[in-house]
């Protein structure tokens, strides 16, 4: 499902952070899911559509992504709102990043910059993050 491009391709998608304290951490290496779009918002011809599960059929659904992950070095028999989360949307050369508000944060938007190629050469003009403190994004840290 995770798109795996060593390039400058622009994506959209959804994240996990299981690793608050390192980013960078490989605890956060395989917890995001990569649409490729244009700075548009628009998803490339080549991508497999069909996987898309959200409501709009236009982006990952983070329970059912997570409850498709086989790998429990992955979701550590955790539920898919156990650990903060967030979405990356591309709008008109706009990236906007909705995250759970405990890793809202620059150290975030670096990380998320980086994996999903959101800069210039890829006709991005600007990045806005939303904390998102409705019930939706709720995790565990919530509760501390």
């Amino acid at each position: 499902m995770k798109v795996l491009l060593e390039d400058n391709t622009l994506y959209k998608g959804i994240f996990w952070i299981k690793d608050t304290n390192d980013y960078d951490s490989k605890l956060n290496e395989f917890t995001y899911f990569q649409i490729p779009v244009d700075s548009e918002g628009n998803i490339a011809d080549e991508f497999d559509k069909i996987r898309l599960n959200s409501r709009n059929n236009d982006n990952y659904n983070h329970e059912q992504v997570w409850n498709s992950l086989n790998d429990k070095s992955i979701t550590n028999n955790k539920k898919f709102n156990y650990y903060p989360r967030g979405r990356v949307e591309i709008r008109n050369g706009k990236a906007i990043i909705y995250c759970n508000p405990n890793i809202c944060n620059d150290q975030l938007k670096d990380w998320i910059i980086d994996k999903f190629n959101l800069n210039s050469s890829n006709n991005i003009k600007k990045i806005v993050m939303i904390p998102d403190y409705s019930d939706h994004y709720k995790c565990h840290l919530d509760n501390l």
